[in-house]
C-alpha cells in the first residue's frame, strides 16, 4: 500500500510515514501491562480516540523500496463505485466510539490472535513493519497477511510477534518459514492477488493457535455491506488501535472501509466480520492491502475480494 508498508529500518521496507501529524485527543490516558495469551477485548469507558491531520495525509506518500516498488506495480486500477455514506455502527462489548473513528486498544483488550511482523528477531520498539492475524487452520500455525508485506517463499527471515505490545512478546516471536502467494502477485504484482498465507514455526512443540488461544475462520461470501472490526499495528507506535466500520464495494475486485489512523504498519490487518468481543472470534474477509497497497490516505483502507482463488491459497498452507 502506499503509506501503510512504510515502517522502520529491515530488508522488507524502508524508512517512510510514521504518525506524523496524528492528533490524540485524550479523555482518560489508557494503560496496563502485557496481555495473557488469547486475551479478549473488553469495553472501557474512557478511550483514547485517534485522527488525524491533512499533514499526516500528505506524510504518507513515502515512495517503496525498489524490491517493493517493483512487486507492486499495478496491472490495472479499479473504477472506484460512489463512496458510501458511513453510519454508526453499534458494538457490544468493544470500545465505544463512532463508526470509523480508530482509538489504541489497551493491554486488556487487544487480541492475541493479532500481531505485528518484523523483518528479523530482533524485536525493537519501532521495528515492525505490517500487521498479520493468526487463522485457524489443522496445523494451528497459519497467519494472514497483506502480499506486499512478505517475501514468498520462506519469509526472508520474518518473524510474527503475536500480541506485541511496547517492545514486549509475550507469547513469543515466531519464525516465518514458509509464504504463500498468487502468481498474480509474484508475477506482476497484480493489486487484486494482494493477499498471502503464511506458516510459521511452531516452538516447544506447540502450535501458534494453542498459544493465542485459537485463530480467526477465512470467509469467501459476498461481504458487501459488512460491518467489519479492524485492528493494526501503526509503525510509528508500539500499541494497537482498532476500528469498527462498513465494508463496501470500491470495484469488483476490490472493498473499501473507512476507519481513521490506519496509517504505515497497519498493511496486513483482517477486516472480521461478525466479530464476537466475547468469545474474540469472526471471519477474516478482507485484509489491508490490494488498491495503492491498502490505502494512500490514513483515513481510507482497501482489501481485495476474497475468492475461491483466495480460499486455495490457504488450503496450500493448510495442508503443508
Amino acid at each position: 500500500m502506499g503509506h501503510r508498508y512504510r515502517a522502520g529500518a529491515g530488508a522488507l521496507v524502508g524508512s517512510g510515514l510514521l504518525l506524523a501529524g496524528v492528533t490524540l485527543s485524550f479523555t482518560s490516558a489508557q494503560e496496563g501491562t502485557a496481555s495473557a495469551a488469547g486475551t479478549q477485548m473488553v469495553p472501557v469507558a474512557n478511550t483514547t480516540s485517534l485522527t488525524t491531520s491533512p499533514s499526516s495525509k500528505a506524510g504518507a506518500k513515502t515512495k517503496p523500496s525498489p524490491r517493493t516498488a517493483a512487486k507492486a506495480a499495478p496491472t490495472h486500477t479499479p473504477t472506484p463505485t460512489p463512496a458510501p455514506t458511513v453510519t454508526a455502527v453499534p458494538t457490544a462489548d468493544v470500545p465505544e466510539t463512532a463508526s470509523g473513528q480508530s482509538q489504541v486498544l489497551s493491554a486488556s483488550q487487544q487480541s492475541a490472535k493479532v500481531g505485528a511482523i518484523f523483518s528479523s528477531s530482533s524485536i525493537t520498539p519501532g521495528n515492525h513493519h505490517c500487521t498479520a492475524s493468526v487463522v485457524d487452520s489443522p496445523s494451528g500455525d497459519v497467519i494472514v497477511t497483506a502480499a506486499h508485506c512478505l517475501s514468498a517463499g520462506n519469509g526472508g527471515g520474518a518473524v510474527f510477534v503475536p500480541d506485541y505490545r511496547d517492545g514486549g512478546a509475550p507469547d513469543g516471536a515466531w519464525p516465518i518459514t514458509q509464504v504463500v502467494e498468487s502468481s498474480g502477485w509474484t508475477g506482476d504484482g497484480d493489486q487484486d492477488d494482494d493477499v498471502a498465507f503464511a506458516v510459521v514455526a511452531s516452538q516447544n512443540g506447540r502450535s501458534l493457535e494453542s498459544v493465542v488461544g485459537g485463530g480467526y475462520t477465512l470467509s469467501t461470501e459476498s461481504t458487501t455491506n459488512a460491518t467489519v472490526q479492524l485492528s493494526g499495528y501503526p509503525s510509528a507506535t508500539d500499541e494497537p488501535i482498532t476500528c469498527t466500520g462498513s465494508a463496501s464495494a470500491f470495484s469488483g475486485t476490490q472493498l473499501t472501509v473507512y476507519c481513521t489512523a490506519f496509517t504505515g504498519g497497519t498493511s496486513g490487518s483482517a477486516w472480521l466480520a461478525g466479530y464476537d468481543p466475547a468469545t474474540d472470534s469472526g471471519s477474516i474477509i478482507g485484509v489491508i492491502g490490494g488498491y495503492e497497497q491498502g490505502g494512500d490516505t490514513a483515513d481510507t483502507s482497501y482489501s481485495i475480494v476474497f475468492t475461491p482463488a483466495t480460499q486455495s491459497l490457504y488450503d496450500e498452507v493448510a495442508s503443508s
